[in-house]
């Protein structure tokens, strides 16, 4: 009896913990949560814009409708130039967002330090469709095989063309498709003429660019400034510069006729053909949209892009996915055509007919094919930690070099400068 009456006891307290562990965990997932989420005011893009926090407004509204029980908060009136320094505050502090807008040019370090959480758990068991993302808008987001954040927007550099000028010039307009060799021999010929060829937008990065120049090894320890196809960039932009007899060939001087191709991003290019921006411009010219020239289709076009990604200490990190996944859907993605001068990462969207009204309705010359084509040539920044601290130094030099006329001769100091600051 005293066996028995022990086991019966064990089992009551037994019974007893596991109630109130129930109903422990019961409370705690009754009792609401909070979500943070990390945002910037202001555009994107650096291009005018109306009520900077609609979308996120739009999105937190969508997210309590299906999860009413959790409250939504971001700080707002942080501006785009203070973001990064407020994040990495935070970030130091351990009081960051669960989610937040990723800054470009600290990803690299972000996701080398193990700041973001690796999303591929959550997408293969959601069974989440990446294939619905432009490639080098999802590739953006990666790290060392791991999907560290999703695109939310993305804002390709394009070439807009004054096709009256090149008419004038008695000059071939270039097709879609077309090449930085073509770009050479326009620029030559049209400086024959007392025009100029590009503005300088055009830079030594997008020349190298052209030609699909690696300017450092995939694994972030080398320079590659003297190989083949980033001297034939560095070359072609020098040429350029040298035709032009070191006079800065501004947008100004785009908009008053005098330049025949001048890059823009797509934010900026909408921008310019939209009322009621366009007003302020000079139109006494025709213009059309191509492709920055390429070597190849694929690869040829800077994608810039503004990415979303999760804390990885943080502690709803299933609910900030949840509210991921909202960010990038087919409704999100859809009222974002209406609010800001990018185009979607999903391709569906993209190409969708909201889009293609909202590009005829700006009067743009560029149709959902062609931005179909441009999104879909989309190259990505190399991913290792110094990336972006070492690409400053290289722009500082290659600039010097330029404006000094001695590139060629300092291009080999150059890169083992480059070399020493990777070790």
């Amino acid at each position: 009896m005293g066996k028995n009456k022990a086991k019966l006891m064990i089992v009551t307290i037994f019974l007893l913990l596991l109630m109130g562990s129930v109903t422990y965990f019961a409370k705690i997932s009754s009792e609401p949560k909070t979500l943070t989420i990390g945002v910037y005011t202001g555009s994107y893009w650096d291009v005018p814009q109306g009520d900077s926090y609609h979308m996120i407004d739009y999105v937190v509204k969508k997210f309590k409708k299906r999860y009413p029980n959790v409250r939504v908060i971001y700080e707002s009136g942080i501006t785009k130039t203070n973001y990064r320094s407020w994040l990495a505050d935070s970030l130091v502090k351990g009081t960051e967002p669960d989610v937040f807008i990723v800054p470009t040019n600290t990803f690299n370090i972000l996701a080398s330090d193990g700041a973001l959480l690796d999303l591929n758990g959550y997408i293969r068991h959601d069974k989440f469709k990446t294939s619905d993302f432009y490639q080098a808008a999802l590739e953006s987001g990666q790290y060392h095989n791991q999907q560290l954040a999703l695109p939310f927007e993305v804002n390709p550099n394009l070439m807009v063309v004054n096709t009256s000028l090149l008419a004038k010039a008695k000059l071939k307009i270039p097709n879609f498709n077309w090449q930085p060799t073509q770009l050479e021999l326009l620029n030559k010929k049209l400086r024959q003429k007392d025009y100029y060829g590009v503005t300088e937008n055009f830079n030594w990065q997008a020349a190298v660019n052209s030609y699909q120049g690696q300017l450092f090894t995939s694994d972030g320890t080398k320079s590659q400034l003297t190989s083949n196809k980033v001297m034939q960039g560095l070359n072609l932009i020098t040429e350029i510069v040298q035709l032009n007899n070191n006079v800065n060939v501004t947008s100004a001087m785009f908009d008053q006729g005098k330049v025949a191709f001048s890059p823009m991003t797509l934010a900026q290019y909408r921008t310019y053909t939209s009322y009621p921006y366009h007003v302020t411009r000079n139109s006494n010219f025709n213009w059309d949209v191509i492709k920055m020239p390429s070597m190849s289709k694929k690869r040829g076009t800077k994608l810039a892009n503004v990415s979303f990604g999760i804390s990885s200490h943080s502690r709803n990190a299933t609910l900030a996915w949840q509210f991921m996944k909202l960010l990038v859907s087919k409704d999100v993605q859809t009222e974002l055509i209406k609010y800001s001068q990018g185009v979607s990462p999903l391709k569906k969207i993209a190409q969708s007919t909201a889009m293609k009204k909202m590009l005829v309705s700006e009067g743009s010359n560029l149709t959902t094919q062609k931005l179909n084509a441009i999104l879909n040539s989309g190259n990505v920044e190399p991913k290792f930690k110094k990336y972006y601290s070492v690409m400053d130094d290289a722009d500082y030099q290659v600039e010097n070099g330029l404006q000094s006329g001695k590139l060629e001769t300092e291009v080999f100091e150059m890169q083992n400068h480059l070399n020493e600051e990777l070790k």
